[in-house]
This record gives structure tokens, sequence and C-alpha cells, in this order.
């Protein structure tokens, strides 16, 4: 298991597979993985490699929306990008219960998704969401620290 009785995260060898893991990545760090090389990439990718990936349509939408608007990519090819790395993924639906649980109620929604998938992380850029740390046994980190706490130092 990778927490201990008193919740304290373990770190884990580098390339161990930890396919109980369970992480959320929310639309910004989707975004800044499939639209740049780095650390948001390199936390995606060791998730997909080594763990399973939750999400929820929502959040799928949304990444595809923000690469269509901002990035001009056509649907066709952010969908295949984000498909190649959800092939084992945790596909959940959030019906919206959980609420003024975030400073940002839009941030609701990714907490829910993750509560509802069981997931251990959510890995995020947002500060709302990182301002609060955790969220019942859900740890809140970024794609950096997500790194260090579950596989390997940068």
């Amino acid at each position: 298991m990778w927490k201990s009785s008193s919740t304290r995260f373990v770190v884990k060898p580098k390339n161990h597979r930890w396919p109980d893991l369970i992480s959320l990545f929310d639309s910004n760090v989707w975004i800044s993985a499939l639209r740049f090389n780095g650390i948001p990439r390199r936390a995606l990718q060791i998730a997909f490699e080594l763990n399973r990936i939750a999400i929820c349509r929502e959040i799928e939408t949304e990444v595809q929306r923000v690469l269509r608007v901002k990035f001009a990519w056509p649907i066709a090819e952010s969908s295949a990008m984000m498909n190649g790395f959800l092939k084992n993924a945790l596909r959940v639906s959030v019906p919206g219960k959980l609420r003024n649980v975030c400073r940002d109620p839009n941030d609701d929604m990714v907490i829910e998704c993750a509560v509802i998938a069981n997931a251990q992380f959510i890995v995020s850029g947002d500060k709302d969401l990182l301002s609060m740390g955790s969220y019942e046994n859900i740890k809140i980190v970024t794609p950096k620290d997500f790194l260090e706490l579950t596989h390997t130092a940068i």
C-alpha cells in the first residue's frame, strides 16, 4: 500500500508499477502536458505507464475546448492524444452534488470526480485547488510534487 497508517506518503522506487494508485489530472495540467513538453507531460506519462488515471467527461470536454479555442487544435487531434493516455483510465460520471468545497466553485467538479474515482491524488496547477492541500484522503499536488511523492525526483 502506498500510505502508512498515519497517512504519510511514501516515495516509491523509480519505475515501480503502482497500479492501485489513482490520480486525477485537472484540465490545466492536461493542456500543459499535451501542448508542451516538461514536468506536466512527464507526470501524465508516468501515471499512464505505472498507475491509473481518472477522468470525467467535464474535464475531457474542457481540455478539448481550450485546445481548440486557444491553440486551434482540431477536436480529432486532441481526442486522439488524450485517448492515448486514457486507454486504461477510470472514467467516472460527476453528478454535481459536491458544492462549496473549493473557494472557486468551478473546481468542486474536479474534487467530486476524484472522490468518486477513489483517487489518491489530484494533480493541478490551480492555486485554488492547491491551497486546499488535500480533501478527505486525496492529496492535491503540483505535477512536480506528484513525481517526487510517487515515483522519482525530477
